[in-house]
């Protein structure tokens, strides 16, 4: 049984899988990155390009570096001894490269899902503190305040992300906002920029006035419906569960990539972190597609 080829691990070394990810982002970047990005004023001058840098993050991500001093000694021991930037420039380009990682990710994403027609919609808490320090917590306040962990019980002080994710397991968007709003407010944000015409949500989007909203921009939104609710007997909240099963899985492991785990001191680095994330996420589950077919482990796909 231990022979079976989703048994079989693999270990890959530093330089060859940081070659095959710098191939695979080379592409992605030649192919969605506008021209004057590409060719912008003064881009030979840097000791590394874009691609490496990118292909760098990608590569400490994928090797479970969730620490930033961590991350950049592991880049400077196995990847680059000399003639790569100090710490604190490495960071300051990493944070400029944010919205050339959010290009790459929403293009790579779009070709994968051509043709779908249904989302799952759901959020998650991300606390940037432990909860005793709630009250006290400072990180991003101009976004982040104190909101419920319906799960595990407890206040947490943080964001919610909400997320649009295929039934393939792809999140094809997001929405950062603070952990207090609630999630009925955040599908009329994702639907505007992600018009998909069928969303499926657990009791927590139970809302006839958005459905009606939504509604009026040709959307379906399906939810479960409470026992006591009209016409609950013609809805098969059994099968809604099943399908909502994949938005639990992708979140599963996002979660084990660190996704609730941050440390940025800025909304800059914050986003270039969940970008990153996102994007060594999507990667990692088309390859394990292509290599068993329709699945949801993204672990599979280990470059």
């Amino acid at each position: 049984m231990r022979n079976q080829s989703h048994y079989t691990e693999t270990f890959t070394e530093p330089q060859v899988l940081f070659s095959m990810i710098l191939e695979k982002v080379t592409d992605l970047y030649k192919k969605y990155v506008p021209s004057f990005v590409q060719n912008r004023r003064n881009v030979s001058l840097q000791k590394q390009s874009d691609t490496v840098i990118i292909a760098c993050v990608l590569w400490t991500l994928m090797q479970d570096y969730k620490n930033q001093t961590a991350a950049y000694r592991a880049i400077r021991s196995h990847l680059f001894n000399e003639n790569f930037p100090e710490r604190s420039r490495f960071c300051r380009i990493c944070q400029n490269l944010s919205f050339v990682i959010k290009l790459i990710r929403f293009h790579f994403i779009q070709e994968l899902i051509v043709g779908t027609d249904l989302v799952i919609v759901d959020s998650m808490p991300c606390p940037l503190c432990k909860p005793i320090r709630n009250r006290r917590a400072t990180l991003l306040s101009e976004i982040a305040d104190i909101g419920y962990n319906a799960t595990k019980k407890e206040h947490y002080y943080g964001v919610k992300l909400s997320f649009f994710v295929t039934e393939s397991g792809f999140p094809v968007n997001y929405v950062v906002s603070a952990a207090s709003v609630h999630d009925i407010h955040m599908v009329k944000t994702l639907a505007q920029t992600s018009p998909f015409p069928q969303i499926i949500g657990d009791k927590g989007y139970l809302s006839k006035d958005l459905k009606n909203e939504l509604a009026e921009d040709g959307i379906t939104l399906t939810t479960p419906m409470r026992k006591n609710m009209v016409g609950a007997d013609k809805v098969d909240n059994c099968l809604l569960g099943k399908r909502r099963k994949a938005i639990e899985t992708v979140f599963s492991n996002l979660e084990s990539l660190g996704i609730q785990a941050f440390n940025s001191r800025s909304y800059q680095a914050f986003e270039f972190r969940l970008e990153s994330l996102l994007l060594v996420y999507a990667l990692m589950l088309e390859k394990a597609k292509q290599r068993f077919g329709n699945t949801l482990r993204y672990s599979l796909g280990r470059f």
